[in-house]
């Protein structure tokens, strides 16, 4: 896979990112096989189960009542997932990594985590990057300044209808 395609499905995966109602992180994947979308993820409650503020500022009842956006995404495929890739916002945790090496996802791409995710996680990645070196799993990382609208071969017509309503979402005032 090209750079041009790894950063149009990061970004997307970061589009999807904002559907998380999480307040403190919000994670989105994208499975693809070749060039053509096979699923979507974000990471969030299953469906039907209320999503209160009480439950999401809680952070021991939030992390036992959220899907990951990787666990989501796969669920949602509904197919053999072996030899896709998925592109995820932030890199997977071992139960997602361990979830993604079962489903013979062949390659893994993300952006790489900031120094206050590092100080948190870094054990929890190495452990996800041994298991992806056994299983032989193709990882690709991009540094957040890396990934770029010009890379991705992007056109967006001055006035029209695409950036029109991403000006929108981009200029909306958070809810609170």
């Amino acid at each position: 896979m090209s750079e041009k395609w790894d950063t149009r499905f990061l970004g997307l995966a970061a589009h999807t990112s904002g559907w998380s109602k999480d307040p403190s992180s919000q994670v989105g994947a994208v499975i693809t096989e070749g060039n053509r979308i096979v699923s979507l993820g974000y990471n969030g409650f299953a469906a039907g189960v209320k999503d209160t503020q009480e439950r999401l500022n809680d952070r021991n009842c939030k992390l036992n009542l959220t899907i990951h956006a990787e666990e989501n995404a796969m669920i949602f495929a509904n197919q053999d997932l072996s030899n896709c890739t998925v592109y995820v916002t932030h890199p997977p945790c071992p139960r997602c990594a361990s979830k993604l090496i079962q489903e013979q996802i062949k390659r893994i791409v993300y952006i790489n985590p900031s120094e206050d995710f590092l100080s948190r996680w870094a054990d929890d990645l190495k452990l996800s990057h041994e298991m992806y070196h056994e299983a032989e799993i193709d990882i690709t990382s991009y540094e957040l300044d890396d990934v770029n609208v010009d890379k991705a071969s992007i056109t967006v017509s001055p006035g029209g209808f695409f950036k029109t309503i991403l000006s929108r979402f981009v200029n909306a005032k958070p809810k609170t």
